[in-house]
């Protein structure tokens, strides 16, 4: 890890939030991105801001397309990320990093594919390399990166010898890591999960095909006609009791003050996120610990059409997969209906008649507050892509006005 002094420009500010995204994505940001592809001899012609994360309680990441320049005159384009992360998740020896370094805070730069909490992205991204670990035979032959969380983990769709595969590319080890996702996919062998196919030890993860279509798919054409709450909580309900027994990981609700602080970018919408992150604070009645799907969404759930309308097909995502509340699957469900807009409403509002009958309807409001909310801050650093910040807050709002 190559570790640069950041000189000029006054004093930077890395703070989470507002302070950080200014740093990163204004003068100082651009300073840094000179700096980190000087290491690697090349000078920036051009640059604009991509993507940007937020990590609550561990920095933000932007993501920056770069014109790029050699010293022989050829011109590319470079894909390149800079983080005020801590670095908790960074190895001290982590390779083709910069680390960007002043009085009052850092900067971890990298180019991509090479994150340096994801060793096995390069290999993920390398269509020989990644042909090599995938089962059977045959060169890949399509190449999709669908997810990436920078720093934590990426998803890619890859066709290769006339198969479909899905690779996870997360951590090496330690919770979340490509060795604790294994260990949830053994434990929900009875459910309706893909089987893992491949893995490496520097923590790619290759999953076969889940049967079915995208619960998505039967939303839009129909209001999943059919698929009642009661299918859903009975797919809950076959997670088996050890799955408690995991680590547990924070519900979305229990880290509101934190994506009210990245909603609070937007000075427009910073009042309102930190009162919803009051009221979604308040105490509530959860319910019993019981194992949980930790992240349950239409995002998450295949489905088929049966006789009678939509039945489930398939559970993804099983790596949040621990103790926790049934109401915080069920607030996680209907948050993210209600964000699909006028395409989820029917159904949010079906499904939410049914779920108050199965969890305490005070205690479902403010989670699901506390989901749009978090959806809220991913919302303020995407701008332009799905519901808008505001309109998420509205709808977390006229939850908790009842």
């Amino acid at each position: 890890m190559t570790r640069t002094p950041v000189h000029g420009g006054g004093p930077l500010a890395l703070d989470e939030g507002a302070a950080a995204l200014a740093a990163l994505t204004g003068p100082t940001g651009e300073q840094l991105l000179d700096l980190a592809l000087g290491t690697a001899g090349l000078r920036r012609v051009a640059a604009r801001v991509h993507e940007v994360q937020h990590r609550p309680g561990d920095g933000v990441t932007v993501g920056f397309v770069v014109d790029v320049e050699a010293p022989d005159g050829q011109r590319a384009q470079e894909y390149l990320h800079l983080s005020s992360t801590r670095g908790r998740d960074i190895p001290p020896d982590a390779p083709r990093v910069v680390t960007l370094e002043s009085p009052d805070g850092r900067v971890v730069a990298w180019r991509h594919p090479h994150d340096p909490a994801l060793p096995a992205l390069g290999t993920a991204c390398d269509l020989g390399a990644l042909a090599a670990v995938l089962p059977g035979d045959g060169p890949v032959t399509a190449l999709e990166l669908v997810g990436y969380r920078p720093l934590r983990r990426a998803v890619l769709r890859v066709e290769c010898g006339g198969a479909v595969h899905w690779v996870k590319v997360l951590r090496p080890g330690g919770r979340g890591g490509a060795d604790d996702v294994r260990h949830r996919h053994a434990l929900l062998a009875d459910l309706p999960v893909p089987a893992v196919t491949a893995a490496t030890d520097d923590g790619l993860v290759v999953l076969a095909p889940a049967d079915g279509v995208p619960l998505l798919e039967a939303i839009v054409a129909d209001d999943a006609r059919g698929l009642e709450l009661d299918a859903l909580s009975d797919l809950l309900d076959r997670v088996p009791a050890a799955a408690a027994a995991l680590p547990a990981r924070t519900a979305w609700s229990d880290r509101a003050a934190r994506y009210a602080e990245a909603v609070a970018v937007d000075p427009a919408l910073a009042a309102r996120a930190h009162a919803l992150a009051d009221l979604v604070a308040q105490d509530v009645d959860l319910g019993p610990v019981v194992a949980t799907h930790g992240d349950f969404h239409e995002g998450q759930l295949m489905v088929r059409s049966g006789a009678t309308g939509w039945v489930v097909a398939g559970l993804l995502d099983v790596d949040t997969v621990g103790p926790g509340h049934r109401v915080d699957d069920l607030a996680c469900l209907l948050a993210h209906a209600l964000a699909l807009g006028e395409a989820g409403r029917p159904v949010a509002d079906r499904w939410w008649r049914q779920a108050v009958a199965l969890v305490d309807e005070r205690a479902l409001r403010v989670r699901t507050a506390g989901v749009l909310l978090s959806l809220a801050a991913g919302a303020v650093h995407r701008p332009g892509v799905g519901p808008s910040a505001d309109a998420l807050l509205t709808d977390a709002e006229d939850l908790t006005a009842h």
